[in-house]
């Protein structure tokens, strides 16, 4: 009798039975329009997230194939972007029964001319440096709270606080000398131990804020480039 009224009280316990869905993680974060390979997957992450039906209502966009893991939280969807889809933030729609988990998902226009960008070869003199070592403009970004390493200038692996902002105060210095390109070791998020290097990459869309923003490495692209140099993006 205890038995069946323990079952009782548990089928009509919301949480018993309703999972809170949600998405944790989606990459790519966003895409283009107008790509040559009209193909792209999206990895979504959340819990239990596999158990959810995706659709999307986009002119130009559908999902040609669902592929589940033997992981729950994770969910693959391949999509078809056809020439002449619009930009803009489609409503990625994730569905169970009466539950429905809304994710938008950016379309952007890409920059003019940018298929015919030409990147690094044997023409080009290469400036390789290690930002961490390098310049340190801006001292108040040497640590971030949610950073497991602090600075530690004392310590020959620590990090001795070099950022972004001190690497574009060099670029005049750095075209002066006649180099063409310039290669920083990776300046993306890298949440670990021993970090000052790079080398070990804990997020590929954050730049890790030790040295600055996404925004900042945009801003030294463009300078670089009015100074007749570019920028070599290392990642692991």
């Amino acid at each position: 009798m205890k038995h069946t009224l323990a079952l009782a009280l548990l089928a009509l316990t919301p949480a018993a039975h309703a999972q809170d869905y949600r998405i944790d993680h989606l990459e790519p974060t966003s895409w283009w329009v107008g790509m040559q390979n009209q193909q792209l997957q999206l990895l979504v992450h959340g819990k239990q997230i596999a158990d959810l039906t995706p659709s999307l209502n986009w002119p130009g966009v559908k999902i040609t194939a669902v592929k589940r893991s033997a992981n729950p939280n994770y969910l693959f969807l391949d999509l078809h972007i056809a020439p002449g889809t619009k930009p803009g933030q489609l409503d990625l729609q994730f569905k169970r029964g009466a539950k429905t988990v809304h994710y938008p998902y950016q379309l952007q226009a890409r920059a003019a001319h940018s298929a015919q960008r030409v990147g690094f070869n044997s023409s080009d003199v290469i400036y390789q440096l290690m930002p961490d070592r390098y310049a340190n403009a801006i001292p108040s970004n040497d640590n971030a709270p949610d950073m497991s390493e602090q600075a530690d200038r004392a310590a020959g692996s620590g990090r001795h606080g070099g950022d972004i902002a001190g690497i574009a105060t060099h670029l005049d210095y750095i075209a002066a000398m006649g180099y063409t390109q310039v290669w920083p070791t990776p300046l993306l998020e890298s949440n670990m131990p021993l970090s000052y290097h790079g080398y070990a990459s804990t997020n590929h869309y954050r730049v890790d804020p030790r040295y600055g923003s996404n925004e900042d490495y945009r801003q030294l692209v463009a300078q670089a480039r009015s100074k007749g140099l570019g920028v070599i993006q290392d990642v692991v």
